[in-house]
């Protein structure tokens, strides 16, 4: 099948475009990702290698190939490979997008992910509010608000924390692309954008998840203040800055409806903190401790335990979930033992499943972020690390397929993007 040049670039935009979208719904982005390789495959011809590229298709596949390397190190050989299976979406991304014979649209690719997911998420809210009135009015009437976005997330499929890690994202670029929209769009698409913009906040507030809603707000003062306000710009930055005071003022107007988010970000989050490692002390650790920061303290101090135990080979991508849980009943932590808590640390996880050579690469993988970002200049790559950094301190999304491509599908397009630019300072 010939097709010509300009075409073949414009549709892998929209590839591209439609991956990024589709990750917050599983089933369909994994059939897109299948059929994404199988149109690389069928266009080889576009592919081109050059030894800088390899380099970092190497450095983002790094994970997968940890568990390669280590594929001996797990009890069930087949359980393994299950778990090598889930990264290799961070070999096959960087490895056709890198060595694609021409440049991306990256401002386009990035703003029609933020708007489509904008909308889409806007309209699953909607559709939620629908199929579940009963769980609107609890909300409404202050009722069990600690569900509030678990119950929506779940209604798509997703984790909360998981969607509003790209809910956060979303915020960012849509205030991005509003800032550049000041002065270089007409009003009309000014005021569609601000629409956009507040439509992703209050997605953002609705999902609820502390710590993206902390990044997001990091973001917005990283657009606003990362350069010098100049006299000629004044009046552009005023505008931003009458962005950052709407984010704040929908956050206050928020809380006036939910008044629970701000003892779950205080009381909740940091209750009982002189209980680390004696969780079964409380008298109701269910209702005192379960979303507190002392249970995510507890589980830490127990997995350092236990990968200080195995810190050159670690136990196996497999088994470092179920050697955690049998570390809990060893050290008699009932209630850890009881709930089976996962790691919630991507960074320890890596270092309880591959000793320190897996944490090296979970720290490698997050940073290429920063470097990326820094050395290219891309903002919105820099913001991309303040998030996964952040997030994988507090969570293991590089076990989650949602986590996973999304996280080797932006690196890859920065990457790309980076060294296509006549200007790159990657060494």
């Amino acid at each position: 099948m010939i097709v010509s040049e300009r075409t073949y670039r414009f549709n892998y935009n929209i590839w591209l475009i439609i991956l990024a979208v589709s990750l917050i719904f599983r089933l369909p982005a994994t059939l897109l990702l299948i059929l994404f390789v199988a149109y690389n495959l069928f266009f080889y011809k576009h592919l081109k290698f050059i030894k800088k590229r390899l380099l970092f298709i190497g450095l983002i596949a790094s994970p997968f190939l940890l568990d390669l390397i280590f594929l001996w190190n797990n009890e069930l050989l087949q359980e393994g490979l299950k778990h090598a299976e889930k990264r290799i979406s961070m070999l096959l991304l960087p490895f056709f997008i890198l060595t694609q014979n021409h440049r991306f649209n990256t401002a386009l690719i990035v703003r029609c992910y933020a708007i489509l997911t904008t909308l889409i998420l806007s309209f699953c809210l909607i559709r939620f509010a629908v199929i579940s009135p009963e769980l609107w009015a609890k909300y409404l009437n202050g009722v069990d608000l600690w569900e509030m976005g678990y119950r929506f997330a779940s209604s798509i499929n997703m984790h909360a924390p998981a969607l509003n890690l790209h809910v956060a994202f979303v915020v960012v670029i849509n205030f991005y692309f509003l800032k550049e929209g000041f002065t270089k769009v007409s009003k009309k698409y000014q005021i569609w954008r601000v629409i956009i913009f507040i439509t992703s906040i209050i997605i953002l507030f609705y999902v609820n998840t502390r710590l993206a809603i902390l990044n997001a707000f990091i973001g917005i003062l990283l657009i606003t203040f990362y350069k010098k306000i100049s006299v000629t710009e004044f009046k552009a930055n005023k505008k931003l800055v009458l962005g950052l005071a709407l984010f704040i003022t929908l956050a206050i107007a928020f809380v006036k409806v939910f008044p629970y988010s701000i003892e779950k970000f205080t009381s909740v989050t940091f209750n009982n903190l002189d209980k680390v490692g004696k969780l079964d002390d409380l008298e109701n650790p269910e209702k005192t401790a379960y979303n507190g920061l002392v249970t995510r303290l507890s589980i830490w101090k127990s997995g350092v335990e236990l990968a200080c135990r195995n810190s050159v080979l670690g136990v196996g991508a497999a088994d470092g979930k179920k050697e955690l849980i049998k570390y809990f009943k060893e050290t008699h932590q009932n209630f850890l033992f009881k709930y089976e808590f996962p790691v919630h640390n991507q960074y320890l996880d890596f270092w309880i499943k591959f000793g320190l050579l897996g944490a090296l690469i979970a720290f490698i993988y997050v940073g290429l972020f920063a470097y990326i970002g820094f050395t290219s200049k891309q903002l919105l790559c820099v913001f991309f690390f303040i998030l996964f950094a952040t997030s994988n301190f507090v969570d293991d999304f590089l076990i989650r397929f949602d986590g996973i491509v999304f996280s080797a599908l932006w690196l890859s397009i920065f990457t790309k993007h980076a060294l296509d630019d006549p200007q790159n300072k990657l060494k």
